[in-house]
């Protein structure tokens, strides 16, 4: 008796059931996970003049954070409950964190430098006229850790949204061997988050004022955290 031939399309549907199993699982657990965390944590927000400043620039009060990939975890969790519409990857990562996201009442935008990116970006201008605001991990997916890519600038000078440095810092983390050292803060973390001085971006930015808008948000990066880990230290 010759064996039973299982054709392709059964076993790739099969597959992908399986992952799809595998990925609903891991964002529900991830979710419970996060809610245990916060709550125990100790959440501080600095900088709310610098968001306020930004809402005024733009007619819907949109505007963009710009993050590095590491400090994702703590970001997401200190805005649950806003109008908020950030992009998340189309790899399997992002399917969960897309999952997880929507638990916490986003509007999550998928695509990446990488894939998706054209699309993705035609999302972004369609959510930031509709008066949400959105975060763009400016060294995201792969990184190069804390290089800043031209995703966002391409963004803000289509829309017309401020960028707005976001920095979430805290005094104890698991630190993740990735290649951005993604960080989750501890049980019973104090964490600043913090906002920077708005970057405008004009329409017509292109060539080497392109190249200076990166050099800009990266710089207000670092002085956003250096002004966060000041307030942290400051925190009795």
């Amino acid at each position: 008796m010759s064996p039973e031939v299982v054709p392709e399309k059964d076993n790739a549907h099969k597959d992908n059931a399986q992952k799809t199993g595998k990925i609903r699982i891991a964002s529900i657990l991830i979710f419970l996970l996060s809610r245990l965390l916060l709550l125990t944590y100790r959440i501080r927000v600095v900088g709310q003049e610098h968001r306020a400043k930004a809402e005024t620039l733009h007619q819907g009060g949109s505007f963009c954070f710009a993050l590095w990939h590491e400090q994702l975890f703590a970001s997401i969790l200190a805005h649950r409950g806003q109008k908020f519409a950030p992009l998340a990857s189309l790899s399997s990562d992002g399917d969960i964190v897309t999952r997880v996201m929507k638990n916490y009442g986003f509007r999550t935008v998928r695509g990446s430098s990488s894939r998706g990116g054209p699309e993705a970006r035609d999302q972004l201008v369609q959510v930031t006229e509709d008066g949400w605001f959105t975060a763009i991990t400016v060294d995201g997916p792969r990184g190069p850790r804390r290089r800043v890519k031209g995703g966002i600038v391409d963004l803000a000078r289509r829309t017309g949204v401020a960028v707005v440095p976001l920095t979430s810092t805290a005094d104890r983390n698991w630190v993740m061997r990735s290649w951005d050292q993604f960080k989750i803060p501890k049980p019973f973390a104090r964490i600043i988050v913090r906002y920077g001085e708005p970057i405008v971006v004009p329409a017509d930015t292109q060539g080497l004022a392109f190249g200076h808008i990166k050099n800009q948000i990266r710089d207000g990066l670092a002085n956003n955290e250096s002004a966060a880990v000041a307030a942290l230290a400051a925190w009795h």
